[in-house]
């Protein structure tokens, strides 16, 4: 298990957060996420043999937010 930290870029509100969240526990291998608008970041937990940073920031992006 692989813990990251993780900027975000964008986000302004709680909904913002809630999407965000949304977004990476979609990513197969999530086990856990953390999300602060206060710190605009993402603690993330993952199965790094299911799943890697880069996909858990492209579902980032998908969700219309940058990882820094």
């Amino acid at each position: 298990m692989v813990q990251e930290t993780i900027k975000i870029e964008g986000m302004e509100c709680d909904h913002c957060v809630m999407r965000v969240g949304r977004a990476i526990a979609s990513v197969e291998g999530v086990v856990e996420v953390d999300v602060s608008l206060e710190k605009k970041e993402a603690v993330v937990d993952f199965e790094d043999n299911r799943t890697d940073s880069g996909k858990i920031r492209d579902a980032i992006r998908e969700a219309g937010y940058e990882p820094l």
